[in-house]
């Protein structure tokens, strides 16, 4: 399924925007200017935004702590991310979520504190979609580590019984927190568990490519768009960084690493981009310039927005 080159290039801008910004990121924790720790995606970008950026602006999408690519690609500022990270009133949830970013205009629904209780919610949004009888689809973008939780199976037999506009998108980049996933679980994907309940599913063995993110993306969603229900798509790729600040990883070894960094979607994008002719050196330089501006712009309204007033605690917490 060809993916048009201008929305390859589209998206490889918003991963470079998605790097920077995560290693600027973690520069101001460590300067005391943003106090939320990071969970950085550093290295699996591609399976981030390749997952969100083909969604249309009311499509839904629940993300994960890592994610600011999946963010980025739905059509989240990066200045709302940056302010409510620093708990400024002008974030989007007041600064009142910290992590757990929500930005109903774009379809993010927020992220839940517990990882893998929104499985049910993905459903219910679901099942709202079917009873409204819209085209829309709700992503449900997670870890390996998270298809343990309990409600991933219940989940996928009422999507697959009630043939939900549901994708379930797992990126699985090897690490459960601080172990191994192949240590903590008896198969080495999730992919094929989609049999079990009669969902359509694929395991994409290079999420670092761009292209065959896409590709599988876009077989899902014109499936739930059209009525063939829900989808089960694994995409395999590495955390080049810590579980977050501060982890040692003592867990793995730095030659694994170094490997890893060889295979990077933005290095193997802009190869690719380069390749088709719809890339040059001076266009890239370009991007990365656009992209510090963005970001040294969401910076500043950072730091030029107020904090709340205690009086605010309270206000929004009950319905």
């Amino acid at each position: 399924m060809k993916i048009p080159l201008t929305k390859i290039l589209d998206l490889y801008k918003v991963m470079i925007l998605t790097r920077l910004a995560e290693e600027k990121h973690e520069a101001l924790f460590h300067q005391k200017r943003l106090p939320v720790y990071t969970h950085l995606s550093l290295g699996q970008e591609a399976a981030g935004v390749g997952v969100s950026g083909l969604l249309k602006k009311d499509d839904y999408l629940f993300g994960t702590h890592r994610g600011m690519p999946e963010y980025l690609g739905k059509g989240m500022k990066l200045k709302n991310i940056f302010a409510e990270y620093g708990g400024r009133t002008t974030g989007l949830s007041k600064g009142k979520g910290g992590l757990h970013l929500c930005d109903a205009e774009n379809g993010l629904l927020g992220l839940v504190g517990s990882l893998g209780s929104d499985f049910p919610f993905a459903v219910g949004v679901g099942i709202s979609i079917r009873n409204r009888g819209t085209d829309q689809v709700v992503v449900k973008y997670f870890g390996e580590g998270t298809a343990e939780q309990a409600d991933f199976h219940p989940c996928m037999n009422m999507m697959s019984l009630w043939k939900l506009p549901v994708i379930f998108a797992c990126v699985n980049n090897r690490f459960t927190e601080y172990h191994p996933y192949r240590e903590t679980t008896s198969t080495e994907h999730i992919g094929p568990r989609g049999a079990g309940y009669g969902i359509a599913w694929k395991t994409v063995e290079d999420g670092n490519d761009l292209v065959a993110v896409c590709e599988a993306m876009t077989e899902a969603i014109e499936r739930a768009r059209s009525g063939g229900g829900p989808t089960l798509i694994e995409f395999m790729t590495y955390r080049i960084a810590p579980h977050h600040t501060g982890d040692p990883c003592v867990y793995r070894k730095k030659e694994e690493v170094e490997i890893w960094k060889q295979k990077d979607p933005i290095q193997r994008c802009k190869a690719y981009l380069m390749k088709s002719g719809v890339l040059s050196e001076e266009m890239d330089k370009k991007i990365y310039q656009e992209a510090e501006s963005e970001m040294e712009e969401a910076i500043q309204h950072l730091e030029k927005s107020p904090y709340p007033d205690p009086d605010e605690a309270l206000k929004g917490v009950y319905a």
